[in-house]
């Protein structure tokens, strides 16, 4: 009988953590996300996706690894600018900054800056801490998952992705179906007759996920980016450089920060745990998590009226669910294939570049190789604090880069990554040809996630569509004769019909509002 917590593969997993490789590249790792979390409009996928073509040197766990501690670093480093100067280094650091901002203009900057790290370490040590003592049991009960089930856990992975990311349902959708098409660009999997491939043998497998990663993450960021003079306004620059101050009164004002989140310990465990059940519903984001995080803490506060205006409480719900979200992407990345986030869904392009085939028995072929990953979080989250304080100055610093110098230099790093995978000048560009359709869409409104997931779950909706049409001798019933696959079905129509009934609502509000001014 399989033990309940595997504790021999979790020490497998804490051996190749340990190695020395691993413990280079993860600080590497960290320091990289940092980088890349200060600059606005960035995130960890943008850096992930930067160095996915660069791991395939890299042994698996260490490639991993790496990615992990990306993910970390850039979901922390994210608060830096956000209280600084009101601009969210990444999504998911929005709802700090409606604090951290009014704190930083008391004059505070410190101590919110202390609040978000200690806020960040504990959130993420937590979350590992659960994450890594349930992820092999849940993916034991994910092995009761045929092909019927997977299937509808892809449509509904999709349906939920488009409808929590964006502004609106429908151009999620619309991402997410041009997704599905580009993944179609491959041989049959009935007939092996290739599709939409355009007389490119390149294509002939399946989309190269890698580049197509690289472009619509990086490629896309960086032509963005290239019309602008300074990543900052030079009002915002000057603010900046308003607020330095002594380093014994940082040290003190950090310190304060750090001893005001230890006295708010439920709010932490609560935050936690919001951050680890929210991360594991695919699509959802730190964004969404953190602001409802926010909420809770809002709700539960004696002086809720403070809140918005420098209140210790809002950072610490945000930052401790925000890095607490990072390990719980890592259940559905690693259990059934399907990633909770964009920088996951980068991730998930590096284990199928290292011939890791995420899904339910991964816990069964490289368990040792996830619960280094895990681990690998877990120890990012306990180096936070004593890098944060430490490269808290120079980060700062990076955010006054001229888009002239940055992009050039990150635009060929793009097009090498993507070169090197296969040795392939159509690999190179394919990655531009994403990144300009990165471009069209969110110069547009439409989001890029959904398109990239898409990618990701099209050919696993596909192939396991087709498995089980075989197993129920093409009776489309068969899809109904499971009790899995009818809560799936419940909540993939349960999800749809939301977004529609949403979607009357509001063109009825905006019509009453029409009748009233008219």
């Amino acid at each position: 009988m399989t033990a309940v917590i595997p504790f021999d593969d979790i020490t497998a997993g804490l051996e190749l953590l340990l190695s020395l490789d691993a413990l280079i590249y993860l600080v590497a790792g960290l320091v990289g996300g940092f980088v890349v979390g200060v600059l606005p409009g960035f995130s960890g996928a943008n850096a992930a996706a930067l160095v996915l073509g660069f791991s395939i040197g890299l042994p698996t766990e260490v490639a991993l690894v790496l990615m992990a501690a990306i993910y970390a670093g850039a979901s922390f480093a994210g608060a830096i600018p956000a209280i600084l100067m009101n601009v969210p280094g990444t999504a998911g650091a929005a709802a700090t900054a409606l604090d951290g901002y009014p704190l930083a203009k008391q004059g505070k900057a410190e101590l919110a800056i202390g609040l978000a790290r200690m806020s960040s370490t504990l959130g993420g040590v937590l979350a590992m801490m659960v994450i890594i003592l349930v992820v092999g049991p849940l993916a034991q009960l994910a092995l009761g998952f045929g092909a019927r089930e997977m299937f509808v856990v892809a449509l509904f992975g999709l349906t939920v992705i488009a409808a929590v990311i964006g502004d609106s349902f429908r151009k999620g959708m619309v991402s997410a179906l041009l997704g599905l098409l580009i993944a179609a660009m491959s041989a049959s999997p009935l007939t092996g007759q290739p599709r939409f491939t355009f007389g490119f043998l390149g294509l002939y497998e399946s989309v190269p996920f890698v580049p197509a990663i690289i472009g619509l993450f990086a490629v896309t960021q960086m032509l963005l980016l290239a019309p602008r003079e300074r990543l900052l306004d030079p009002q915002v620059t000057q603010e900046l450089a308003s607020q330095k101050r002594g380093l014994k009164y940082q040290l003190h004002e950090l310190w304060d920060g750090i001893a005001s989140t230890l006295g708010h310990p439920w709010i932490v465990l609560r935050s936690s745990a919001i951050g680890v059940g929210l991360g594991c519903i695919p699509g959802i984001g730190t964004a969404v998590a953190n602001f409802i995080s926010y909420g809770d803490a809002k709700r539960r506060a004696k002086n809720p009226e403070q809140f918005g205006k420098g209140a210790h409480e809002g950072i610490i719900a945000s930052e401790a669910c925000d890095n607490a979200v990072t390990g719980g992407t890592m259940i559905p990345t690693f259990t059934l294939g399907i990633p909770g986030s964009a920088t996951s869904a980068v991730m998930l392009a590096s284990l199928y570049l290292h011939g890791v085939q995420p899904g339910p028995r991964v816990m069964q072929t490289h368990a040792a190789e996830v619960y280094a990953v895990l681990g690998g979080l877990f120890v990012a989250s306990l180096l936070i604090l004593p890098l944060g304080i430490l490269l808290a100055t120079p980060m700062a610093q990076i955010i006054r880069f001229r888009p002239a110098v940055l992009v050039p230099v990150v635009l060929m790093l793009c097009f090498v990554g993507a070169f090197a995978v296969r040795n392939s000048l159509f690999d190179a560009g394919l990655a531009l040809v994403f990144g300009l359709l990165g471009v069209f869409l969110r110069t547009r409104g439409y989001p890029v996630v959904p398109l990239v997931l898409a990618l990701i779950l099209g050919p696993i909706a596909e192939n396991n569509f087709m498995r089980a049409l075989r197993l129920g001798n093409n009776d489309p019933l068969y899809f109904l004769q499971s009790p899995t696959a009818l809560v799936m079905w419940s909540l993939f129509i349960l999800t749809i019909a939301t977004q529609v009934i949403s979607v009357l609502r509001r063109r009825r509000q905006r019509e009453s509002r029409a009748e009233v001014t008219a």
